[in-house]
């Protein structure tokens, strides 16, 4: 019987579970699973290449079969069908399958942007390597499947979604092996550890255990917050989008408005002037521009801004950017006039890293022929009471489980080869706690593949002024190493002093793919940094000595101070002198007459000197364990 002025919908009698779709890489040399869900009792047969499965489905419609192992090769079309109907997906290959996961240093996509990014896209036609980007989801409950999501091929239309770390590793690995590579990101910024680990790893925990039944025993439907949650995060982007207090009275204007606001010298972060860091900040500047110096090109050179800006100058728009590592913008004909100029930026400020510039730029207002250079240095005046506060949705994502449940577990035993992890930012202000964590996380996930000691392969967290615990958690970090099939990219020397979030991720990635050959594929090639194994006291100084010395030890960077400090029995620490013998150090100063002890690259934001030949840096380390 039809139902007038309806449309009729096909009944679906069979269907895989989101992450099988087209595009996608199955991993080569293990059994290739495949599941989804169909009508009880239903018969579902599955073909890919020559090779046949059937299973009949749970009195649930739940089912789940393998296929036997392939070799590297392709393209397949996967065929899944009942009597009644029939799916197929299309360009499937066979190559080898990465997990990346972790916090918003993953989630940082090619085109937030990445250094070079022009150029990265260019060069991105690599039909060979594809991504599937897991949607974010919280929940209580482990789910069965995803809410979404497809595989990207990349080419330079789809790698602006591509996690960054994810890409540049994957790009290494395929110019290696040239076969397919498959890449499924699952990454939350600003998550902690403990929200991707599941409920039972985490009552194994000391710290957890108490929490977790109390936690998991309340009714509230984390889902459901969550959506609550993104609700008024969409309110809030709302008002990032419209609000227009400022431009209503006239902050972007040539006027003297700003005779009540406060000032601050260049670079002016939100710490420094104490807004929210959810806000709306306004910033203005007055500069004097030489008569008959009018009638050219000009360029503001702004340093680093972030999160996002708005800039005017003489109440005329120049231009607009989003987390842009530095911003320049040309300036018309005709904005610029003889005598005062007012410089006004309304600043979008969130998770506290709103900053217009930092202390090794150097702002300025400049002519396209240089014989106008206008310091923007020096005080700059600041408002932020003038647009609507920033409402913020209290998420979920930083439950414990939460993002273990919705984006890992549905996941679950799709095939491969190892997993990527940058992760850590969220619990620095808990690193001894940490180190149980990362290890209790990949045993765990590990168990539940049943693949055996896949990979884990990790970044220890990058040089960051004032960040304070940061030394003491990539100790923490580190301690996973102990553990079979683990590596750490160490990325010390390729971080930001100013910006929690880094764009240069290319020898992010790349350090991770030198890892994944040696520890997943047994390359005999140099993939590690030099990495100390030993010392002795020599008199008033300290040998140390290195393992992974094959390509030799350099040291560079000198210039600004070795890197190394040493202590005696009075636990204060001084600037070393090194001398670089052979390969091994000797370490002196002339402060301490009987050393005990030493720590190199020891600080939140450290002078980074020691590497080998190809540029690989030595990680973090120190031989004392005192207290802070």
């Amino acid at each position: 019987m039809k139902t007038i002025g309806f449309a009729q919908q096909k009944p679906v009698f069979v269907a895989t579970a989101k992450i099988f779709a087209d595009n996608m890489v199955f991993q080569q040399g293990i059994p290739v699973k495949i599941w989804g869900t169909a009508t009880p009792g239903e018969i579902v047969s599955v073909k890919l290449g020559t090779k046949t499965a059937a299973i009949r489905t749970a009195p649930s419609g739940k089912w789940l079969l393998s296929l036997p192992a392939f070799n590297y090769g392709g393209p397949y079309v996967l065929r899944v069908s009942t009597l009644r109907e029939v799916i197929n997906y299309q360009n499937v290959m066979i190559g080898e399958v990465w997990l990346a996961s972790g916090q918003s240093n993953m989630n940082f996509a090619i085109g937030r942007p990445v250094d070079d990014m022009e150029k990265v896209l260019a060069g991105a036609a690599y039909p060979m390597i594809r991504e599937f980007n897991v949607p974010a989801q919280v929940s209580k409950m482990p789910l069965d499947d995803l809410k979404g999501g497809q595989w990207l091929v990349c080419n330079s239309h789809n790698v602006p979604e591509f996690s960054a770390v994810a890409y540049f590793f994957a790009r290494k690995l395929y110019l290696k092996k040239k076969v397919a590579i498959g890449i499924i990101h699952a990454s939350y910024g600003g998550t902690p550890i403990e929200a991707w680990t599941s409920k039972e790893a985490l009552l194994a925990n000391p710290d957890f255990k108490s929490k977790i039944p109390e936690l998991f025993n309340d009714t509230t439907n984390w889902a459901q917050m969550q959506a609550k949650a993104d609700s008024v995060n969409l309110e809030k982007d709302n008002i990032i989008s419209t609000a227009a207090n400022g431009q209503g009275l006239g902050a972007h204007q040539l006027n003297d408005m700003d005779s009540s606001w406060k000032g601050h010298d260049y670079p002016v972060r939100v710490a420094d002037i104490q807004a929210p860091p959810y806000s709306l900040i306004w910033l203005r500047k007055t500069v004097v521009v030489p008569a008959g110096e009018v009638n050219k090109d000009y360029e503001l050179d702004l340093g680093k801004v972030l999160e996002s800006d708005i800039t005017y100058i003489n109440g005329i728009e120049v231009g607009r950017s989003k987390q842009l590592n530095h911003t320049f913008y040309t300036i018309p004909h005709g904005v610029i006039r003889s005598g005062e100029n007012v410089i006004a930026i309304r600043l979008v400020s969130q998770w506290g890293n709103g900053q217009l510039g930092s202390p090794v730029d150097k702002p300025v207002l400049k002519s396209l022929d240089r014989k106008v250079m206008i310091s923007l240095g020096g005080t700059w005046l600041y408002n932020y009471l003038l647009e609507p506060e920033l409402p913020l949705g209290k998420g979920y994502q930083g439950k414990p489980s939460a993002l273990f449940n919705a984006m890992i577990h549905p996941l679950i035993p799709y095939g491969i080869k190892g997993i990527l992890w940058y992760q850590g930012e969220a619990n620095a202000g808990d690193y001894e706690q940490y180190k149980n964590l990362q290890v209790l996380m990949f045993t765990d996930w590990r168990t539940r593949w049943a693949e055996g000691d896949i990979p884990f392969v990790f970044v220890q967290l990058p040089g960051l002024q004032g960040a304070k615990s940061w030394p003491l958690m990539r100790e923490a970090q580190a301690f996973s190493l102990t553990y079979p099939g683990t590596g750490m990219a160490v990325s010390i020397d390729v971080g930001d002093p100013y910006d929690v979030h880094p764009h240069n991720k290319k020898p992010v990635g790349e350090r991770l793919a030198l890892l994944a050959g040696h520890i997943a594929y047994g390359y005999n090639e140099v993939y590690e940094g030099p990495v100390f194994n030993q010392s002795a006291i020599e008199g008033n100084a300290i040998r140390i000595g290195f393992k992974n010395t094959e390509n030799g030890i350099v040291l560079k960077n000198t210039a600004a101070g070795s890197g190394f400090f040493i202590a005696g029995d009075d636990h204060v620490f001084h600037l070393a002198k090194v001398q670089l013998q052979g390969t091994s150090l000797l370490i002196s100063s002339p402060l301490v007459a009987k050393p005990l002890a030493f720590r190199y690259a020891w600080d939140p934001d450290p002078n980074v000197t020691l590497f080998n030949k190809i540029g690989l840096p030595a990680a973090p380390f120190r031989t004392d364990n005192w207290k802070p």
